[in-house]
């Protein structure tokens, strides 16, 4: 019905007309006008049977939604189109499923008909055998196991995934047709009755094991090899069984389990939903030949691990693909549940879950105002994870990256209530005026740094942002933090300000200076520590990309070497720091021994089943400006001493500069970069951070040479349609 069929009184009324009003003008409720009464105005007393128009009364007993649909029709005059609902009973309907299920049907009547003459046949309390009213029997045992599958719904179920509800479901629908089998055998006349009494409750257990072990035939099937990979899955002790019935249960067609090896040994001889246990973990070698395995699967049990990076240190000898699955602490964290991730780098550096323990610093958080700057980083992600679980009373995100910053807030807020208020200050550290209305606004107890410029070749070329986003927001960084009155700063360092050959080194060292020499009120200390895994443009996720595209993997040098550690553990670390840390103080991690870069490569390389130079090429590139072939934790003027926590040591470093000392520094590389005096800010903040001496005059760190005017920009030359 389109707008201009309506009466007048629809188009001035909003589409009510006079005859759906009720006495007092009011709208008279749909589905209470009276059937067959017309919403236009029919020259005839009775509308024509073909008007659309006619007022359908609605049906009281019909489901709100279906109520809904016609009100629609009967508003705008269609015939809405029927919504699926329960299938109507037909002939289609009955083929369809008697070509679907009938065959199965068929021969599970016939496997209870066999069952039941065999008992009746046996000649049980020493009665002769005998059959007749076969075609009888046989009808009664359809009509009882077909009341009893659409009782139990065996009919709706997927029987190669079948589980034990499903058994449990087989054996109560043949106990169910049992019953109504005996009940109407009792009643069929002795003349006529096909099997005696006892028969029927005689052979029902015999009938649920038949039955059930021609239902549940698909899912014993589902389990038979289908991949040409052998997989030996290494667990580390009991509490990794239920990943492993998961592997075996859901594994790839590709890889099919044939052997287990265990750290329990109360576990041997024993098999796994028929994968047998054969030895013991450190039987490793034997069995990788024995089992003639082609690849290998370590499951992580609920204690430490630190024996994981050795075991996967024999395989990568064998040059086998290794697979990691998920540990009990992943499962409880809802990460990557169910499925097998190929070895990373993490598995390689990573050392004892002992390190990863915050109890200690708990009280030290919960309940207080902490800040994470660069919080949308690598590091700093990782610190507000942690710090989210220690419950603090509000968790402040400061980034000027928005994506990333908005990406880890939801994180956090789908992680769950850890935390009591999160709030997001999309801030660069360089601004002073907005940083101190933010520090005003919040007024943290706690603050992490991890802001920072990281790229070493990058910065190299762009030194003033080194300046400015490192040395400069640092420092704005104290100013603010001693303003508000923060009680705690953290400063997340690097090793490579040590070396004092980069700019990027030099400015983290410069950081350092200016965190450790603040006398103020703020007790602030400095942590020191290596390259962490699967930071962003860090050398691993790059070679994995590598390698997942055929390579070459390009090294820098054959002999580089660097400290590793994974994310989670430097971030707890720095964390931990809480309940140890001095005022001006320096503390840095335990890193362990450095790790060649090649060897690490070639490592990843035959995890993955390939064999370095031959399936994957190697290319050498070269240092980069501002890269060290190794790097240190210690300048030769430091010193370390230990710590109550077995992982955090002391720095003992010299600070040649008082705070005033560090102001006026600030001063002038703030100058420099305004000024766009590029060489001079270089060669002063190489000199700042190699000064020998307390006593050294400041203005000896300045060029006494002039300063070269910088050239004016020039404009690119305009061509044709330019002016």
């Amino acid at each position: 019905m389109s707008l201009d069929d309506r009466d007048p009184g629809e188009r001035a009324g909003g589409g009510v007309s006079a005859a759906s009003r009720g006495p007092l003008g009011g709208r008279i409720p749909y589905g209470r006008e009276p059937a067959g009464a017309c919403r236009r105005k029919c020259v005839d007393t009775d509308p024509p049977d073909d008007c659309r128009n006619v007022v359908t009364p609605i049906r009281r007993n019909t489901s709100v939604r279906a109520r809904m649909d016609e009100l629609v029709a009967v508003e705008l005059g269609i015939d809405l189109p029927r919504r699926p609902g329960r299938p109507r009973i037909g002939p289609r309907w009955i083929v369809s499923g008697l070509t679907d299920y009938g065959p199965a049907f068929a021969v599970e009547v016939g496997l209870f008909v066999a069952v039941l003459l065999g008992f009746q046949l046996s000649g049980y309390l020493r009665q002769p055998p005998w059959v007749h009213g076969l075609p009888l029997g046989t009808l009664l045992v359809a009509v009882a196991m077909g009341a009893a599958e659409a009782r139990f719904r065996l009919y709706r179920r997927v029987w190669v995934v079948a589980g034990l509800t499903d058994a449990l479901a087989i054996a109560m629908a043949v106990m169910y047709a049992t019953v109504l089998i005996s009940v109407a055998n009792a009643l069929i006349p002795d003349a006529a009755r096909p099997f005696r009494f006892l028969v029927p409750a005689l052979a029902g257990p015999a009938v649920i094991a038949v039955v059930s072990v021609f239902r549940l035939l698909p899912r014993l099937t589902s389990r038979a090899p289908q991949g040409r990979n052998r997989l030996l899955v290494v667990a580390a002790d009991g509490t990794a069984l239920p990943m492993i019935k998961s592997i075996i249960q859901n594994s790839d067609p590709a890889w099919q389990p044939v052997a287990i090896l265990t750290g329990d040994s109360t576990q041997l001889n024993q098999t796994v939903l028929g994968v047998p246990v054969l030895g013991r973990i450190d039987e490793l070698e034997h069995w990788l030949e024995a089992s003639r395995a082609d690849g290998v699967a370590f499951v992580p049990g609920a204690g430490a691990n630190s024996d994981l990076p050795s075991l996967v240190g024999r395989c990568i000898g064998a040059e086998l693909p290794i697979f990691i699955a998920p540990g009990p602490g992943e499962w409880l964290r809802g990460r990557s549940r169910g499925s097998m991730r190929q070895l990373s780098a993490d598995d390689l550096v990573g050392r004892s879950e002992r390190e990863l323990d915050l109890e200690a610093v708990k009280d030290l958080v919960a309940g207080r105002v902490v800040m994470v700057t660069g919080a949308a980083g690598s590091i700093g992600s990782e610190l507000c994870r942690l710090l989210a679980e220690l419950r603090p009373k509000r968790l402040v995100l400061l980034d000027n990256n928005e994506s990333g910053l908005f990406d880890i807030a939801e994180e956090l807020r789908a992680g769950g209530p850890g935390v009591t208020e999160l709030r997001e200050a999309l801030v660069s550290i360089v601004d002073r005026k907005l940083l101190l209305r933010l520090f005003a606004d919040e007024r943290p107890d706690i603050v992490f740094h991890a802001a920072a410029y990281k790229h070493v070749p990058m910065l190299e070329r762009h030194p003033e942002q080194a300046v400015l986003g490192n040395v400069i927001g640092t420092y704005n960084l104290v100013r603010c933090a001693e303003a508000s009155g923060v009680g705690s700063l953290v400063l997340v360092s690097t090793d490579k300000a040590v070396s004092k050959q980069s700019i990027m080194g030099c400015t983290k060292r410069l950081c350092e200076l200016i965190v450790l020499s603040h006398s103020g009120t703020v007790d602030c200390w400095a942590v020191r520590f290596g390259n962490v895994v699967g930071s962003r443009g860090s050398v691993v996720p790059f070679f994995e990309r590598q390698i997942g595209q055929g390579g070459p993997v390009t090294i820098t040098h054959p002999e580089a070497t660097r400290y590793l550690m994974t994310i989670r553990e430097a971030a707890s670390l720095v964390v931990s720091t809480l309940g140890l840390a001095c005022p001006g103080h320096l503390y840095m991690l335990d890193m362990g021994a450095p790790i060649r870069i090649m060897a690490l490569a070639e490592a990843l390389i035959r995890s993955r089943g390939m064999r370095p130079g031959s399936d994957i090429e190697i290319v050498y590139t070269g240092l980069r400006p501002g890269e060290a072939l190794t790097e240190d934790l210690l300048s030769p003027d430091e010193g370390f001493r230990p710590t109550f926590h077995p992982s955090i040591m002391e720095v003992v470093s010299p600070h040649p500069f008082t705070m005033v000392d560090l102001e006026w520094i600030v001063q002038q590389v703030t100058e420099m970069v305004a000024q766009d005096r590029r060489d001079e800010l270089v060669r002063l903040i190489k000199r700042t951070v190699t000064a020998p001496a307390r006593n050294q005059r400041l203005g000896d760190l300045l060029d006494t040479r002039p300063a070269r005017t910088p050239a004016s920009p020039r404009l690119p030359k305009a061509t044709s349609g330019q002016t």
